[in-house]
């Protein structure tokens, strides 16, 4: 978060941001991105996710819901969403979530 709250020169940051969506079936529903990213450059929006006990099996599984429900609504990644991991024995950098983050700018 304090990464983030550092690149808020180029970047509007919103941890949280309620958005909402549409499964399948067409029935809404609002998900909380851990960051919502807006660049301040071009206007484009991110979205961020940090699974961060992606080494906890229902963790995972519920995190893979989550990002198909994002695909669903055209929210890819690669395009407009991020996407890190850790695990509790492979934590993540600081330098790799600011390279993620750096493709927003």
């Amino acid at each position: 978060q304090q990464l983030l709250s550092n690149l808020e020169k180029q970047l509007h940051t919103f941890p949280e941001r309620p958005l909402i969506l549409k499964e399948k079936n067409g029935k809404e529903i609002t998900v909380h991105p851990d960051f919502t990213l807006i660049s301040r450059r071009t206007g484009n929006i991110y979205y961020y996710e940090h699974a961060g006990k992606i080494d906890d099996p229902k963790y995972a599984m519920d995190f893979v819901k989550k990002i198909e429900l994002y695909v669903a609504n055209d929210i890819l990644q690669g395009r407009n969403l991020l996407i890190t991991y850790e695990t509790a024995g492979a934590p993540l950098s600081v330098n790799c979530v600011r390279k993620v983050v750096e493709m927003c700018i």
